[in-house]
């Protein structure tokens, strides 16, 4: 199924014409090439171009915005999806688990399609990440208080540092992860760092909600408490990622200073004078 979780980022992004790497006796990372007779791969994406399959794929074949044949010696163990162009099929064509087929016969009509699709994806990635954002800080408040104010003093006494820390941080671990995709046996690795990744961010996400939220309710005497200082915090932080552009650069900054933050709050002696 990564093949499908590559359309999913593709209707998100939309970022032109790309292939996605396959690993099998040979890589097949062309655009607009033959999988020839004889040729085995693990699997096939094409975004904007045509294909032409004689060979076999072991995995999935995602073809978006364009043609594909499969030729009579053509063998898909998995299944085809076919997403704004045709497909022309020669008898003997082999196909393992079926076809996806969506074409709408106009092109004005499947870019539209894509384009409803992205937008789609799009707003449902940014309501989850608004309710983790939300969520994640409530729960830190209540059950890693003390370790939130570690990180919310280190945020109070050295904003810089903790963004540097931050940034080499999500570069580094980017890094990491995308070495480990390449390879079948890094891939549960890289989930367990994302998985990590999550659990330890509330702690910088409820500092930083923290610090917004007593800015935002400084001259409110209700507003001196902990809980509504995170909520409104962390809903003024989500708030702000739904501005196009703007709002993806605010999303790296919350991501850059909250993984600084937590990365501070477990170095010792940071922000305990704080907490």
């Amino acid at each position: 199924m990564k093949q499908v979780l590559m359309v999913l980022v593709t209707l998100l992004f939309l970022s032109g014409t790309h292939a996605a790497p396959a690993r099998a006796d040979e890589p097949f990372y062309h655009l607009n090439r033959v999988v020839q007779e004889g040729q085995r791969v693990e699997n096939v994406f094409l975004y904007g171009e045509d294909g032409i399959i004689a060979g076999v794929v072991e995995d999935e074949v995602v073809v978006i915005n364009g043609n594909l044949t499969l030729t009579k010696t053509a063998r898909i163990q998995d299944r085809i999806f076919l997403i704004g162009g045709q497909l022309n099929q020669e008898p003997g064509a082999a196909v393992g688990k079926g076809i996806f087929h969506i074409n709408l016969a106009n092109e004005n009509l499947n870019s539209l399609l894509l384009g409803a699709g992205a937008f789609v994806l799009l707003e449902l990635a940014k309501l989850a990440l608004a309710l983790y954002v939300f969520l994640a800080s409530l729960i830190s408040l209540f059950v890693l208080k003390n370790r939130m104010n570690r990180a919310k003093g280190a945020l109070q006494s050295g904003t810089v540092k903790v963004g540097l820390l931050g940034f080499f941080g999500a570069l580094g671990l980017g890094l990491v992860f995308l070495a480990l995709v390449v390879t079948v046996w890094g891939i549960p690795l890289a989930l367990l760092l994302g998985l990590l990744l999550l659990a330890l961010l509330p702690v910088g996400l409820s500092a930083l909600s923290l610090l917004t939220g007593e800015l935002l309710l400084k001259n409110f005497a209700w507003g001196q408490k902990p809980l509504y200082q995170v909520l409104i915090g962390s809903l003024f932080l989500v708030a702000l990622f739904n501005f196009p552009v703007l709002g993806v650069l605010w999303g790296i900054l919350v991501l850059v200073f909250a993984l600084g933050a937590v990365a501070a709050s477990l170095l010792p002696g940071k922000g305990d004078h704080h907490a």
